[in-house]
C-alpha cells in the first residue's frame, strides 16, 4: 500500500484526495471496488484515509483493505449525502480538494452540493507519482508483456485465410487467460485495408491474402501490457515491405535516444525524423507514445510540444506508424522502461513481419 507516500506528498503540497473507484484507487490502496451508479469516494488527507462507500461492497473494502481504512457506509434508500457529510467532518472538510479525473459528474454535484467544491484534478499530483514505477511494478509490467508476447505468438500461428476478426481477437483473449492473466486490456485485429484504421474495432470480416495488424495487451496484478505487430497472409507487396521497413527504423531511431532526462518531444521528434525522411510524414497521425501502468494510457504522453523530461524507471511505449486510406497500415509498439542505461524493452517477440503462406 502505498498510502504514506501519498500522504507525505499531500502534505507537502497542502491539498487531499478524493478518489473516486479506478486506476489511482487502486494505485493508493492496493485494490479499487467495483465502479457503477453508487457514489464511491476514498478521501485522502495527509493523516487520515476514510472511505464513503454503499452497504453492498462494505464488507469487500473491509476484506480488501484488511481494516486500514476508516469506513463509512449508506444504503441505497439513504443515499449518500449524509455519509458524505460524516466522512468530510472526520478528516476536516477545509482542505483544499483534488478529485479523481474519472470521476462520475453526478457524484461531483453530490460534493457541491454538501458545501466542499473540489479544485482540481487528482492526476496533478498523482499524475507524477505514478509515472516513476518502483521495481515491483516493474516486475508485474514485465509479466504482463510477457503474457501478451504468449498472445501474439499464439495468434500469428493460429491466423488464416477465411477467419474473422472477432474470432482472431478471441485466440488472443484465451491465450491471455490461459497464461495467467487478469484479464484483457483491448484487442484490436485490422485485416487488409482496415489496418489504416488506428484504433480499429475488430468485425466479422474474414481475413484474406494481406496485411494483418495485431494491437494487443492484458493485465496482469492489474498492470497493462501493450504491443503491436504485422502480420502478412500471402507474399508482401515490395511498398509493404517498404513501409514496414521505414517505421521499424522509427522504432528504433526513437529507442536510442530514450534516457533519463531526455524530454519526451526528443524521443517523438526521433522517430517522426525518420518517416518524415522516407516521405510519409502525413500518414503518421498520433503521438509517438503514451505512458503506461495500471492505465494503458496515462502519462507521460510522448509527444511535440511535450518538454517534460523522462524520468528512471518511466513505462511508456514507442509507436509509430503509416496508415494509407483504404490500402493498408503498419504501426510497430514496444513497451519500455527508461532505465540509466537506455530503454529496456518489455517484448520478446520480433518485430518483423510474420509471413504466412499457403
Amino acid at each position: 500500500m502505498r498510502l504514506k507516500r501519498v500522504q507525505a506528498v499531500l502534505a507537502d503540497a497542502g491539498v487531499a484526495l478524493a478518489l473516486a473507484p479506478g486506476e489511482d484507487f487502486r494505485y493508493v490502496v492496493g485494490w479499487s471496488p467495483h465502479k457503477d451508479e453508487r457514489l464511491t469516494f476514498l478521501l485522502v488527507t495527509p493523516s487520515a484515509a476514510h472511505l464513503v462507500i454503499p452497504s453492498v461492497n462494505a464488507e469487500e473494502a473491509r476484506y480488501q483493505l484488511e481494516n486500514t481504512v476508516a469506513l463509512t457506509q449508506f444504503t441505497d434508500d439513504a443515499g449518500p449525502r449524509q455519509a458524505l457529510i460524516t466522512a468530510l467532518g472526520m478528516v476536516g472538510e477545509s482542505w483544499s480538494w483534488l478529485i479523481s479525473d474519472d470521476a462520475r459528474y453526478d457524484h461531483v454535484r453530490v460534493w457541491e452540493e454538501v458545501g466542499s467544491r473540489p479544485v482540481g484534478l487528482a492526476s496533478s499530483i498523482l499524475g507524477e507519482l505514478r509515472m516513476q514505477k518502483d521495481e515491483e511494478e516493474c516486475q508485474w509490467l514485465r509479466e504482463s508483456q510477457r503474457i501478451n508476447d504468449y498472445a501474439m505468438q499464439t495468434a500469428f500461428e493460429a491466423m488464416h485465410v477465411g477467419m474473422t476478426e472477432l474470432e482472431l481477437a478471441d485466440v488472443v483473449r484465451r491465450a491471455f487467460m490461459a497464461q495467467g492473466a487478469d484479464g484483457e486490456a483491448f484487442i484490436i485485429v485490422a485485416a487488409g485495408d482496415h489496418s489504416a484504421l488506428p484504433h480499429h474495432t475488430p468485425t466479422d470480416r474474414c481475413l484474406e491474402e494481406g496485411p494483418v495488424l495485431l494491437d494487443i495487451g492484458c493485465y496482469y496484478r492489474g498492470y497493462a501490457s501493450d504491443m503491436t505487430r504485422v502480420a502478412y497472409l500471402g507474399e508482401p507487396s515490395a511498398e509493404f515491405r517498404a513501409v514496414h521497413a521505414l517505421v521499424n527504423r522509427a522504432v528504433e531511431a526513437a529507442r536510442q535516444v530514450v534516457a533519463p532526462g531526455v524530454p519526451a518531444e526528443e524521443v517523438d521528434r526521433a522517430a517522426r525524423a525518420v518517416i518524415e525522411s522516407g516521405g510519409y510524414g502525413p500518414y503518421f497521425v498520433h503521438r509517438l507514445g503514451h505512458g503506461i501502468g495500471l492505465s494503458v494510457h496515462e502519462p507521460p504522453s510522448v509527444m511535440a510540444g511535450n518538454s517534460r523530461l523522462l524520468p528512471e524507471n518511466t513505462a511508456f511505449s514507442i509507436e509509430p506508424g503509416i496508415y494509407l486510406p483504404g490500402q493498408f497500415g503498419v504501426r510497430l509498439e514496444e513497451v519500455v522502461i527508461n532505465r540509466p542505461g537506455g530503454a529496456e524493452v518489455l517484448s520478446h517477440v520480433s518485430r518483423e513481419i510474420f509471413v504466412k503462406r499457403g
